[in-house]
């Protein structure tokens, strides 16, 4: 998905520009359209301060009155019925279509409005047999090694300049851990990284394994500030590896290797090897059908006194991957739930060697809300070839929309220390 075709509507203009006007009987009728829909989105629509202006004549107002408000310009009726028919995906496609706009309020504070209402609907009985009944009809997708290869490609061989553009120098792609909420990026990261090595505790002499390794500055990091014999970092990512590749200095050279590999293969011929694993944002990769295998294959690599520190995204509750997020963003993932993780651990014969670490919304919150302020202006300096308006809405609302997951859907992070029973 290295470059996604510009297909905005015809009808997309910036937010500044002078709404459009009804022409004729065809606008007429769908402003009239419009008006019988508003008390279907009413009724999910009940949280939050949200103003509809469609075709520059139809303004109404949703929600309690609660919290900041949103001015949306809708300039499309389809929009309506996108969302209606698929509430994740159409909100999601029309963003990128151009088909609506938000020239007053942050995006994600809007999604994470849409995402009170979802919850609100939810709790009801009849949103409850709405979620069986989509539970029922998501087939979980199965990630062997090709498709996982796959799923990679899709996202994390985009580019390196696209990551580059808006991840810290490290390039850590994951949860920052800020102490306090005015600390830089960068620190907030780096501090991630020494707290996570030092949950892992690194024996002299040992042999470490970093599943998902990125570009790398976490296994670089335990190379030289720990006294690891051999530690080797896998991915599935060609640019990633490149990158670690290149990044890793000569005096860390020979104790540091970077090795294309899925966990799977990888651990067949690991057995027994290792006195330590780390695996920092690439379990949400996994896939629902294979948490157990992940952790088997965890189990088959560790040394009988070995452990495993696993950092992840947790839901509060189970919940179907959006199809949106799947199609576009991360096709495969799944984002578990603390007990679906732990459950999966206990029958690879895994157990806490700690209670689990849990980390408030707060710190993802946070790093998302900076990678999409970096991603936004850096963007007039990317490859338009490859990086055009749609994939920058498109980006935007994925980080916004992630954003949303932890100050409104209840998301947070999870680091799990596991040894062998």
């Amino acid at each position: 998905m290295g470059h996604v075709e510009n297909r905005l509507s015809p009808e997309f203009r910036d937010a500044t520009a002078p709404p459009l006007r009804p022409h004729g009987w065809r606008a007429n009728a769908s402003v009239l359209a419009f008006r019988l829909l508003v008390p279907i989105i009413g009724a999910f629509a009940r949280r939050g301060r949200l103003e509809v202006t469609y075709r520059g004549i139809v303004e109404t107002r949703f929600g309690d009155g609660t919290g900041p408000n949103h001015r949306m310009i809708l300039r499309s009726l389809h929009t309506c019925l996108r969302v209606l028919r698929s509430p994740e995906l159409g909100c999601g496609e029309s963003w990128m279509d151009g088909e609506w706009s938000l020239p007053e309020g942050d995006l994600a504070t809007l999604l994470g409005v849409f995402l009170k209402n979802e919850k609100a609907m939810m709790q009801s009985p009849a949103g409850r047999l709405i979620l069986g009944a989509v539970r029922l009809a998501t087939r979980a997708p199965v990630n062997d090694p090709v498709r996982s290869r796959g799923n990679a490609a899709h996202h994390y061989d985009l580019g390196n300049d696209l990551y580059s553009a808006f991840l810290d120098a490290g390039m850590n792609y994951s949860c920052a851990f800020f102490a306090n909420p005015g600390q830089s990026l960068r620190d907030a990261q780096l501090n991630k990284l020494r707290i996570t090595i030092d949950r892992l505790g690194v024996p002299e002499g040992g042999n470490v394994l970093d599943i998902g390794c990125g570009w790398g500055e976490l296994s670089r990091l335990i190379t030289r500030e720990t006294a690891a014999r051999r530690v080797t970092g896998i991915t599935l990512a060609d640019r990633q590896l490149e990158l670690a590749r290149a990044l890793a200095g000569p005096d860390i050279g020979r104790r540091l290797d970077y090795q294309l590999a899925d966990y799977r293969r990888y651990a067949v011929d690991h057995t027994d090897t290792c006195d330590r694993i780390v695996s920092v944002g690439m379990f949400e990769h996994v896939g629902t059908r294979h948490l157990v295998d992940y952790f088997a294959s965890i189990h088959r690599m560790l040394r009988n006194d070995g452990r495993a520190l696993v950092h992840s995204i947790m839901r509060p509750d189970r919940c179907e991957t959006s199809p949106w997020i799947e199609k576009y963003i991360f096709p495969g993932g799944y984002i578990p739930t603390l007990d679906e993780t732990m459950n999966a651990a206990r029958k690879a014969d895994l157990k806490l060697a700690h209670e689990p670490f849990i980390h408030d919304s707060f710190h993802y919150a946070e790093t998302l809300r900076l990678w999409r302020r970096n991603f936004l202006a850096a963007w007039p300096n990317l490859n338009r070839r490859r990086y055009d308006e749609r994939f920058r809405r498109m980006w935007e609302f994925y980080l916004a929309g992630a954003e949303a997951s932890f100050t409104e859907g209840g998301n947070f992070v999870t680091q799990i220390l596991l040894k062998k029973v």
